[in-house]
């Protein structure tokens, strides 16, 4: 809803905190032109629009509950309406289990709750989310293991958490029917919490072990004013939005050694080893106009002004660091950091709809990413090099998207991005006081990436193609079909030594070629709904180096891999649903990520076959 639920808006590479599926409408991907509206980021982002109490009456009602494999159990309460002025909505969620893997139980607590007063000067709102997620980690594995058994678990003592709150203030006043200002301002108080073995998993735990804490505390507010207008240009309907946004993030970040039991326990045991501060300022302006030439042409022009201004202040120790505790040798090191940019960026569309059923549309829009002092120190085994610099580059793409009524739906297009200076993982070498030779890791900027491809999704109901007035239902065909070549084309090493070789010519890092998604849905409309689908991910790396094979499992291949999930959901009364739900049901073994660090290090499996069945109530 076009306000932050992430801990940093430039790029995080975790997001902590994704809304319940269940109190979504929808999920926007912004890209293109469009997307400078809300940063300057690759790739565009998704926007969550979460559900609004009933229009037509003061009370609503929806539950959920739903029971599975490894002892999962979710509940999802949810409750709205419309009394005079007032529109309300709000729900509470629970999800807890011990998953696939051994030593690896959750819990999830979400709530939210929003209200809306409609005046006679606007509509002034007010939310709040509150989520808590505690985890019990079960660690990566090596090469040896994840082929022994993808199950086991090799750490019994790591925990992660991330308590998130939200609160959101809005304000929306209509000026006229053709002029709209929303202004939305927002908090986010948030911690990123974990205590656990770093060591790589070739390391047994004795379960006397040092563990290490690494804790994030974030404190950022933000505020945003956009003002759409509506008018005439040449004769047609257009439209132009602008908007500015002010923001201030703060992050605490700290790091020593824990406790040696087995709880969740986040007090130090001895003098940090990290204690820093980062401060991001950024203050953004962006205008979008979307002008119709034609009553079947249009253009969307888009710029976007970004001031960033980066502080980061605390220490670091060095040297001489025994189980993450200083000692007499160790040297104390101050940072005291200030970064200013000021980044144009600009983009541009095109649509062309000859009828209604059909559009051709194109789109390019330059992007950058800032290298922020916070990146020099990661919660992972990866070494950072401290002259990062900030990415730049564009992304576009071309395609053609239509619809015949009832039957056939489809969207096929071509892209192509630039991604200069990129920041990736290099194979480092390095030697111990035998002058025993061994790999290690470097995040730097590695070079500049290119990526091209195609994607294709297509949907057709064969029922309504072959017998439109029949009432048997719908079955419907749907594909989706990605191809992407993405390989550096530039080498950006000089200077860094003991690196592995060049990266020019080699695959970007976690960019599988091929990802298609099939299958097929029955649906009869109020009663019943049965989807079965397969989805097949190519191979890919997981460093910029390429590497092939390492049997510590934190660096390598991803081999590709296919599952196949069934859903099925059947309208019992005009309240009440079941729903089932099959998860990799042919119970393949494989993985999509290697850690350096959280959660694992190591190879991080995939879940096996997981179940569950639950019931759902609206009134």
């Amino acid at each position: 809803e076009a306000y932050d639920i992430s801990s940093e808006i430039f790029g995080y590479p975790e997001a902590y905190y994704t809304p319940p599926y269940e109190s979504l409408e929808r999920i926007e991907l912004v890209r293109g032109a469009a997307s400078l509206q809300y940063g300057p980021q690759f790739g565009g982002l998704l926007n969550y629009i979460t559900k609004s109490g009933a229009r037509d009456k003061p009370f609503s009602f929806e539950s959920s509950q739903l029971v599975g494999s490894q002892g999962l159990y979710s509940t999802y309460t949810a409750a709205g309406g419309t009394i005079d002025r007032v529109n309300y909505y709000g729900f509470v969620n629970f999800r807890g289990g011990n998953s696939w893997r051994q030593n690896n139980n959750f819990t999830n607590y979400t709530g939210y709750a929003r209200v809306n007063y409609a005046s006679d000067i606007g509509t002034f709102g007010f939310s709040v989310t509150h989520f808590n997620y505690n985890l019990r980690q079960p660690g990566g594995l090596t090469e040896a293991q994840f082929l022994q058994d993808a199950q086991q678990a090799v750490r019994s003592r790591d925990w992660f958490g991330t308590p998130w709150t939200i609160p959101v203030l809005t304000y929306d006043h209509a000026f006229s029917e053709k002029t709209r200002l929303a202004v939305k301002a927002f908090g986010l108080f948030g911690q990123r919490n974990s205590i656990g073995l770093t060591t790589a998993p070739t390391v047994r735990d004795s379960l006397t072990n040092p563990r290490r804490i690494d804790q994030d505390i974030y404190t950022n507010f933000g505020t945003e004013a956009r003002l759409l207008t509506e008018f005439e240009f040449l004769g047609q309907p257009s439209a132009l939005a602008t908007g500015l946004r002010v923001y201030s993030g703060n992050t605490q970040r700290d790091r020593g050694r824990g406790f040696d039991g087995d709880d969740f326990n986040m007090s130090y045991r001895g003098a940090r080893i990290l204690d820093l501060d980062f401060t991001t300022q950024n203050v953004a302006a962006f205008a979008e106009a979307k002008l119709a030439l034609t009553n079947t042409f249009s253009i969307t022009p888009g710029a976007r002004i970004e001031y960033l201004r980066t502080i980061g202040g605390g220490t670091f120790t060095t040297g001489g660091i025994v189980n993450f505790e200083p000692t007499a040798s160790s040297r104390v090191t101050p940072v005291n950091k200030t970064f200013t940019e000021a980044v144009p960026l600009f983009g541009f569309g095109a649509s062309f709809r000859p009828i209604d059923e059909i559009e051709f549309y194109s789109n390019i829009a330059q992007a950058y990413r800032p290298a922020l002092f916070s990146d020099q120190f990661q919660n992972d085994l990866v070494a950072v090099d401290e002259n990062l610099k900030t990415s730049r580059g564009f992304s576009s793409d071309i395609g053609v998207r239509g619809f015949i009524d009832g039957v056939l739906t489809y969207d096929i297009g071509a892209f192509f991005m630039i991604y200069g200076d990129r920041v990736g993982v290099l194979n480092r070498f390095q030697a111990d006081a035998d002058s025993n030779r061994f790999v290690t890791g470097l995040r730097t900027n590695v070079g500049t990436s290119r990526h091209y491809g195609f994607e294709g999704l297509i949907e057709v109901d064969f029922l309504q193609l072959l017998a439109p007035q029949s009432n048997v239902g719908s079955l419907s065909l749907f594909s989706s079909v990605a191809y992407t070549n993405a390989t550096y084309i530039t080498d950006n090493r000089a200077g860094l030594a003991n690196t592995s070789g060049s990266v020019q010519g080699k695959e970007v890092e976690f960019s599988p070629d091929w990802i298609v998604r099939g299958g097929l849905t029955y649906r009869l409309p109020d009663r019943l709904s049965i989807t079965v689908q397969a989805s097949h991910v190519g191979k890919s790396f997981s460093n910029a180096s390429n590497t092939e094979f390492q049997a510590d499992g934190i660096q390598g291949v991803i081999p590709e891999y296919t599952v196949l999930d069934v859903s099925a959901t059947a309208k019992v009364l005009s309240f009440l649903s079941l729903e089932l739900n099959v998860n990799n049901l042919l119970d393949r073994r494989y993985f999509t990520r290697r850690a350096g660090g959280y959660p694992g290090p190591g190879i991080i499996p995939a879940e096996g076959r997981l179940a569950n069945f639950g019931v759902r109530i609206n009134l």
